[in-house]
């Protein structure tokens, strides 16, 4: 059966249970159901939504991003979850890659998502809240439409998901996650959380991105727990919730356990109730795990990627104090290796990169064989990140192959940056490279070489991300070089560039 078997069967099972807190609201189960099916209704009948057809969301976190996914997994359709942080171009380019049939989105971006959208385009925009300029919205289509129930011929082979990232090249691609994918994900995640149906998560991450949708609030649906959605991260309402709704479970990324743990009111907050948090995203420092730990609250560390759902990687809850640090060991569908440029296995403490097969691993690239044939050797997906594996099994996390820079929870990639840099007269050459930041993790730091006889200020060069990347994409600082470290072959030596840059 498709996954919103699993809301269907709670609905049946418990129906009365709250399964989504929201700005006040609540949701049961029960309501839940008939919200996706009735949504299921109205894409098929009124919109003509087939099998394969992409939908499209544009927003924050909210029940109505969940009742779109689930309908969509119902009905066979492929939900793409854009991120709300980026620019229109940014926007743009994925519409026309993925070919959406309609797009749904929060008020708030109306005039962005327009701007986004060709006026010969098919794609049919519908709005969450009522709007008297529009003909269309998300309540209408639910309410004008008779119910669809749950599909038990659809295959969990369908894909349902198409989430966005970027390799090296810095061109999006969007990578394809079928309802087996995120099953099974889901089971690694209970797992290692070891989740049961009384739990009460908290998600604040974006769901746009995979940690927040996949680590704990597709997994506490799939058992029947509770989840409390947040629209976007704030630390004070965070903390009145972890009192407020006795939250259990939460996942906190270095930069939300630094927001976190210097709040005025982190020691007058009550945290007894909450038995775990997980971290993870990127190399996590010891000290974000003992401002948890010093409140007595296991922080375990737990690994993935958009490609290879988390926790493809997981620390043992009861190793969390003994093996901080580590990523842990393989989940139960999901299987880790280290290996070298030729593809074999590394000893114990010598680095290599990080690989992964499993049946939480996506199964391509959309509309990108070429992308999708160089992420796999012999099934194997290569993540482009370093590690290293010590004598008991215990993985840890060293580095990064493909020089991704991890700005709180987002990617950065350095090759986006440096595309508008080359499209500029006045320089050069450019590299982008990270540095670490107390408060967000990394951020970019752009190095710039003029031609000869050019000027720039720091503020021109700056200029050129405005308009084209999100906030967070930008540089935190430009810094004027005479020359590049170059290898034999010429190519700029970005680790070198790297290291002179940590020390400015």
């Amino acid at each position: 059966m498709d996954i919103s078997h699993w809301i269907s069967h709670h609905a049946k099972w418990s129906p009365e249970k709250i399964a989504l807190h929201f700005e006040g609201a609540q949701i049961s189960y029960q309501q839940f159901e008939k919200e996706i099916s009735q949504l299921s209704g109205g894409l098929v009948h009124q919109l003509g939504i087939k099998t394969g057809d992409r939908i499209a969301y544009l927003g924050e976190n909210s029940p109505e991003f969940l009742i779109i996914l689930f309908a969509c997994a119902r009905i066979g359709a492929i939900f793409v979850p854009l991120n709300a942080r980026m620019t229109v171009v940014q926007h743009r380019y994925y519409l026309e890659n993925c070919e959406p049939k309609c797009l749904f989105i929060e008020d708030q971006f109306a005039l962005h998502a327009k701007a986004c959208i060709d006026s010969t385009s098919s794609i049919k925009m519908l709005f969450l809240e009522e709007s008297k300029n529009e003909d269309s919205c998300f309540r209408t289509l639910i309410s004008d439409s008779p119910p669809v129930t749950v599909n038990e011929l659809a295959p969990l082979s369908t894909p349902l998901l198409i989430a966005y990232t970027s390799g090296s090249t810095g061109l999006p691609k969007g990578a394809v996650i079928s309802q087996e994918t995120l099953f099974y994900a889901a089971l690694n995640a209970i797992k290692v959380a070891e989740m049961t149906s009384e739990d009460h998560i908290l998600t604040n991450l974006p769901m746009f991105h995979v940690g927040g949708l996949t680590v704990h609030t597709l997994p506490a649906l799939h058992i029947g727990a509770s989840v409390t959605l947040h629209r976007l991260f704030d630390a004070e309402q965070t903390l009145l919730d972890f009192e407020k709704q006795r939250i259990t479970v939460y996942l906190a990324l270095p930069k939300i356990s630094r927001k976190l743990s210097t709040h005025k009111n982190w020691h007058s907050t009550d945290l007894s109730s909450l038995r775990l948090t997980q971290t993870g995203s990127t190399i996590v420092p010891l000290s974000v795990m003992t401002s948890w730990t010093e409140r007595n609250i296991p922080a375990q560390q737990i690994y993935g990627l958009t490609e290879a759902l988390p926790p493809a990687i997981g620390l043992p809850l009861a190793k969390s104090e003994d093996m901080a640090g580590s990523m842990g060991k393989q989940t139960l569908y999901c299987d880790a290796r280290i290996v070298d440029e030729n593809f074999n296995d590394v000893s114990p403490g010598e680095r290599g990169e990080i690989i992964l097969k499993g049946l939480c691993v996506f199964s391509e690239y959309w509309k990108n064989p070429e992308a999708t044939k160089k992420a796999f050797t012999d099934g194997w997906f290569h993540t482009g990140d370093v590690g290293h594996v010590d004598d008991n099994g215990y993985l840890y996390m060293d580095d990064r192959i493909k020089n991704i820079i991890i700005v709180g929870s987002s990617n950065v990639y350095p090759a986006d940056l440096e595309h508008i840099l080359s499209e500029c007269d006045e320089i050069s050459e450019a590299a982008v490279v990270g540095r670490p930041d107390d408060d967000l993790g990394e951020v970019p730091i752009v190095c710039v070489k003029l031609k000869p006889g050019r000027h720039m200020s720091k503020n021109q060069v700056d200029q050129l991300f405005r308009s084209r990347l999100a906030v967070y994409q930008q540089p935190k600082e430009v810094i004027f070089v005479k020359s590049f470290p170059r290898t034999s072959l010429g190519k700029i030596q970005k680790n070198e560039v790297w290291e002179q840059v940590q020390n400015l």
